[in-house]
């Protein structure tokens, strides 16, 4: 018996981009330049203009209709400016969508990470947020900004975003935030009146409409010293286990779309006030990478690894505050102050090498692999590791950590971090 997953992934990849007509009649198709969830991506040559080169993405078959069609309309809005990837032209053929965009040859990023230089990590900060300020001044969200989607030709000096497939668009994504949250309150209503039908005090065979009236109203309260207000005490806070008051709230239906480890904490905190500044966080992420020498920085399991992930890195403290402005908790424990961000830059590039005016930190001897010396990484000591850097270097820094701020309230936007390097 064949497993199901193999049958869908057969049915998703039925056939190779040649088997179709208008593919075979227009281009040459040659290896594949990437793949992903959403599609493949070959290097094909032009029949009419031999030596002419695009990047041709074909689509999986099972992409929602209103993810392509966004695709397709932000890259015909915004595509071939400010360093994102131009379109030439759509397709479709039958259940296949094939969309033919500018080959952009870059550098690996295995070599980059291997090499990079303070300089070329300004530039790529500047190119980045250029694209990231267009995109937000039209209402757009990128959503998965990351190092494979932002690439580097070294030679050229030249940068191209690419892969819109998780792209939103503000007001569309409002209007169905307020869909979601209509279906919500009617899905309530509609629990309401079942309670009053399944409660076996009720006489269902008419009665009392006064007294039935009287009844919805009070089942739309729920029981008694139930509130709506979901900063409402519960019965098991820090416990393990979830009592009736938290099964009652209702349920966060919020956009979590993105690649795990570049996610900003609202997104981990099912926030439903997301905006542009998600894609600040995925490329201060992404500058962090860079700096690091390693990608990803950060492999999460599952969001509540990642939560724990950002704790270590950025403190307790913040992540708790944000959870509080969203109604949410937050516990851990013990708390921790988060790390000196150029420390453990350091750290994971070089590895932690201990100095004569190192005191000894129990917590950061836990924390990390090859430190039973116990070198101190905590944030306490990062204001004095900011003064000791070269003034270009410490200016990276300085833009990494206005991306960083756990805060979306707090943190940057494209505009103001790209006068920073100005």
């Amino acid at each position: 018996m064949l497993d199901g997953r193999v049958i869908d992934k057969k049915l998703l990849h039925l056939e190779e981009p040649s088997s179709s007509s208008w593919v075979k009649d227009n281009f040459i198709v040659g290896d594949v330049l990437g793949s992903g969830t959403f599609g493949t991506v070959y290097a094909v040559e032009c029949r009419r203009n031999p030596g002419r080169f695009y990047a041709m993405k074909e689509l999986t078959r099972n992409s929602l209709p209103k993810y392509v069609a966004t695709e397709l309309r932000i890259l015909q809005r915004c595509g071939g400016v400010r360093n994102i990837v131009r379109m030439h032209a759509a397709h479709r053929d039958k259940d296949r969508v094939f969309i033919v965009m500018d080959y952009f040859e870059h550098t690996s990023m295995r070599e980059i990470l291997a090499s990079i230089t303070t300089k070329e990590i300004m530039e790529y900060m500047k190119n980045l947020l250029s694209a990231l300020q267009y995109l937000h001044s039209k209402g757009i969200i990128h959503r998965d900004i990351k190092p494979s989607n932002f690439l580097f030709d070294r030679k050229r000096k030249r940068f191209c975003l690419i892969d819109f497939g998780l792209c939103e668009e503000l007001n569309r994504c409002r209007s169905s935030v307020k869909n979601s949250q209509l279906r919500s309150v009617n899905g309530k209503q509609r629990c309401a009146a079942k309670r009053i039908c399944l409660d076996s005090g009720n006489d269902l065979g008419g009665g009392d409409s006064e007294n039935d009236e009287s009844r919805m109203t009070e089942s739309r309260k729920g029981p008694e010293g139930y509130r709506s207000d979901s900063t409402m005490k519960c019965n098991c806070f820090a416990q393990p286990r979830v009592c009736s008051i938290c099964q009652r709230r209702p349920l966060h239906h919020v956009n979590k779309a993105g690649t795990p480890g570049f996610r900003a904490p609202e997104v981990l905190l099912k926030s439903t006030e997301q905006t542009p500044l998600m894609d600040i966080w995925a490329a201060g992420i992404t500058f962090l990478s860079l700096l690091c020498g390693r990608h990803p920085i950060m492999r999460p399991a599952d969001d509540h690894e990642a939560i724990a992930q950002l704790s270590t890195v950025f403190g307790t403290l913040p992540l708790q505050q944000l959870a509080s402005k969203i109604n949410a908790s937050l516990l851990f424990y013990p708390a921790f102050p988060g790390l000196d961000i150029v420390k453990f830059v350091r750290a994971v590039r070089f590895g932690i090498e201990s100095t004569p005016n190192d005191h000894s930190c129990l917590i950061c001897s836990n924390l990390f692999f090859e430190n039973a010396s116990g070198v101190c990484l905590c944030k306490v000591s990062e204001q004095s590791s900011l003064r000791g850097l070269a003034p270009d270097e410490r200016q990276v820094f300085e833009v990494l950590k206005k991306c960083l701020v756990v805060d979306p309230a707090e943190r940057y936007s494209a505009e103001m971090l790209s006068a920073l390097l100005c």
